[in-house]
């Protein structure tokens, strides 16, 4: 099963605006979803095609977690 998510969510994900900014073009009609302006709230999949301004989004970044060691003999309480 494919996760839906709304759009103004999907387009800040990939880091190219804010959810309110993402609700601004969408308003403006300057974003498509499959080639046809979208409503206010609507749910795409991963699979669809989003464009602003013509162009695609880039894909989200990939998330990288990293771990630290604290040295020996530092103690962190609260």
């Amino acid at each position: 099963m494919t996760e839906l998510k709304r759009l103004n969510k999907f387009i800040s994900e990939t880091g190219f605006c804010s959810r309110r900014e993402a609700d601004k073009y969408i308003e403006q009609g300057r974003v498509t979803v499959n080639g046809e302006l979208p409503e206010m709230g609507v749910k795409v999949a991963q699979s669809d095609v989003v464009l602003v301004d013509g162009k695609p989004l880039k894909a989200p970044p990939k998330r990288v977690y990293i771990a630290y060691n604290k040295p020996v003999g530092i103690t962190c309480t609260t």
